[in-house]
């Protein structure tokens, strides 16, 4: 027996000073193969720590990493140095793995005095010590130990994905982080006017509490508080309403999926020349949304692009380049607007543009669309061309509540007083 572990020994020891001289894959193979039952040895002494299984992989990395680095010249034998590299593996994996934020030694044994001193003075005076009591039993200063007590749960690493079972009420660790750090100012544009109106449909409550909770960073117990209901309601309602807002927005992208599908086969609705939609689906997205507007009391703008002199330009160079221009016009706006926004034909010469959810901060838009209209003019149709671009907005329900009266309003702001001129910024 004693012949047939020496003579396995030596067979080990041979295969890697043969892979020293020879680093080839069989060869590899053929050692792991071999230490594998030294592997397995090392990792069960540390059973019970975490599967074996999972500790027997991490411990082939350690062989793997001793083969890599075994020097035959240093008198060492390989059996010997794989296992001490096979359990220094095992080893940092365990520590890693109990403690995901590593903190200094002192700072432990601090922690764990202050902790049995707290457990002893729990059971003295039958309630929770404070820091005051625990500095004065131990004889350490009150801040020390305030500071120490206040490290445990900053140093606590939790799973974002834990949630309190359908039988335990509370807060999940998502529901605990500080509503702050996710402020609405983060959002998109789009994204704030799709929450708005999602929820505009919740109850009131539910909506009081979100509020509250998401974009004035109150805890739930300051919540139930301010509202005079039960923490455990708070929480109720916080699920609840999150799982509402859910559906609600699901079925706000899968109608507006379905509209855009049904929009995309009918040609008549869409613009091969520019990509957007054309000029009946603009008159009949705007009267829709115009109708909404009122009837939720929300408010919807609508832009009127129109070219002047495409005519004697088509006539010049021909239709061709008319298409190029308004294919370059189109690409131009859509990179000015948001995804929100709906940017369709209007008319044979022009573009509209529907700005759900959007005001009087509509001129805003409309001004920084001027702008680019006059650089892209200048350098596209230069300061001699006989287009002129015209840039107008109305509002519904300030400026009229149909399509008809939208377009009036925006005829008296007056086109000439909204057209682009290229020789502004050629000059």
């Amino acid at each position: 027996m004693t012949e047939n572990l020496g003579q396995s020994g030596n067979e080990g020891e041979n295969l890697v000073a043969d892979y020293v001289r020879n680093p080839r894959a069989d060869l590899k193979d053929l050692i792991i193969v071999h230490y594998a039952s030294l592997v397995e040895r090392t990792a069960r002494k540390f059973a019970g720590l975490e599967p074996v299984d999972d500790l027997t992989q991490v411990g082939y990395i350690g062989l793997l990493n001793a083969l890599s680095k075994f020097d035959p010249d240093a008198g060492v034998r390989f059996n010997t140095y794989a296992t001490h590299l096979v359990a220094g593996e095992i080893k940092h994996y365990l520590r890693d793995k109990s403690q995901t934020i590593r903190t200094p030694a002192w700072l432990q044994e601090l922690r764990t005095r202050i902790n049995r001193g707290a457990t002893a003075l729990q059971a003295e005076l039958s309630r929770v010590p404070t820091a005051r009591e625990i500095a004065e039993h131990l004889g350490l200063d009150e801040d020390t130990v305030t500071d120490v007590l206040q490290t445990h749960d900053l140093l606590r690493v939790a799973s974002l994905d834990a949630t309190p079972t359908a039988d335990e009420e509370g807060e999940s660790d998502v529901d605990r982080l500080d509503a702050a750090d996710f402020s609405v100012d983060q959002l998109s544009v789009e994204d704030r006017l799709m929450l708005e109106h999602a929820m505009s449909e919740l109850r009131d409550l539910e909506r009081d509490v979100l509020m509250l909770f998401h974009f004035e960073s109150l805890n739930q117990t300051e919540i139930a508080n301010q509202l005079g209901i039960s923490c455990n309601y708070v929480s109720h309602i916080l699920r609840q309403s999150l799982s509402k807002l859910r559906r609600i927005l699901t079925r706000q992208q899968a109608e507006e999926a379905a509209m855009r599908l049904r929009t995309g086969d009918d040609p008549e609705t869409s613009c091969e020349v520019t990509g957007v939609y054309g000029d009946r689906y603009f008159r009949r997205r705007l009267t829709e949304e115009i109708h909404r507007a009122v009837a939720n009391g929300g408010v919807v703008s609508a832009m009127f692009i129109r070219f002047e002199g495409l005519d004697r330009l088509a006539g010049f160079f021909g239709a061709q380049s008319v298409d190029d221009i308004l294919a370059d016009a189109a690409d131009l706006i859509k990179g000015q607007t948001r995804a929100l926004d709906i940017v369709c034909r209007y008319g044979k010469d022009g573009f509209g543009i529907i700005l759900p959810a959007t005001g009087p901060s509509v001129a805003v838009v409309r001004e920084r669309l001027v702008t680019r209209f006059e650089s892209w003019a200048a350098r596209r149709l230069g300061p001699q061309t006989p287009v002129k671009v015209s840039v107008v907005h109305a509002v519904a329900p300030d400026d009229g509540r149909s399509l008809k009266e939208l377009l009036r309003s925006a005829r008296e702001v007056g086109l000439q007083n909204a057209a682009v001129d290229p020789s502004r910024r050629a000059a």
